[in-house]
């Protein structure tokens, strides 16, 4: 059926940009209601699954310390995750005074599911819709429980046996795996600039500006400049002479 169909391959690269995924988060509290915001908000705090996220009852919500217990998607189990005070407070605001049932429900513009629970599609489509509207095209809920993985190792420096307990991972080589399927463009552009600047501004930290005479000169005409390994000791005491790739001629007409 159609409505089962997968909009994604599970073990295909996803390569995106930190600043969207804040911005899809930022879109959605400014632009949507309390609801459609907390489906952004709760997988990219804690990594849930989509299916995790229509099934989440508020009966299973504990808001006094601060967890819940999610329904595992894969192992068809509660298993017991923590959440931060401002999400359970949000939560707390969208049920009001309702004691049990799903956490998210459809709205009333379809009456025929008005008070009903989101399915997985509904999910699914919602976060993909609010991505498409804030300017992000191809977002969707997986894209914020990689984001949690990569934000827990990279940016928080926690331990990746805590990552996998919270993604329940059934071992560190799934986890490690999933780490790698998320690729953020701004390391990948951070990367191509260190190769493109040379090693020696790699390695010494400084701007071409500041560099040697020598390096003013020769080596920042030169084609090899890159991926040059002269470079540091050609930029020393040692005269042009000693680079192997030391070419006056060509290089004064590189000079102009």
């Amino acid at each position: 059926m159609e409505t089962t169909k997968r909009h994604y391959d599970s073990g295909q690269t996803i390569v995106i940009r930190r600043d969207d995924v804040e911005h899809v988060e930022s879109y959605a509290r400014d632009h949507r209601d309390l609801r459609d915001y907390l489906l952004i908000r709760l997988p990219k705090k804690i990594g849930l699954r989509t299916h995790e996220i229509a099934t989440l009852k508020i009966e299973n919500i504990n808001f006094e310390s601060r967890s819940f217990n999610v329904l595992d998607s894969k192992k068809k189990r509660l298993y017991p995750l923590p959440l931060d005070m401002l999400t359970l407070e949000l939560i707390q605001e969208l049920i009001t005074d309702r004691k049990e049932g799903v956490v998210f429900l459809h709205k009333n513009w379809k009456r025929k599911n008005q008070g009903k629970p989101l399915t997985n599609v509904a999910v699914w489509k919602t976060i993909r819709v609010i991505g498409e509207a804030a300017g992000v095209q191809g977002f969707h809920p997986r894209v914020l429980r990689h984001y949690f993985a990569a934000n827990w190792i990279y940016v928080q420096k926690k331990s990746m046996e805590s990552l996998r307990r919270i993604l329940r991972h059934k071992n560190l080589r799934v986890t490690h795996s999933y780490l790698s399927r998320l690729v953020f463009f701004e390391d990948v552009q951070r990367e191509y600039d260190e190769i493109r600047a040379g090693p020696f501004i790699e390695q010494t930290g400084h701007s071409e500006n500041s560099l040697s005479p020598n390096y003013q000169k020769w080596c920042s005409k030169c084609d090899h400049e890159p991926t040059c390994k002269f470079i540091p000791e050609f930029c020393g005491s040692r005269c042009a002479a000693s680079c192997k790739y030391y070419m006056p001629k060509e290089m004064k007409i590189l000079k102009g």
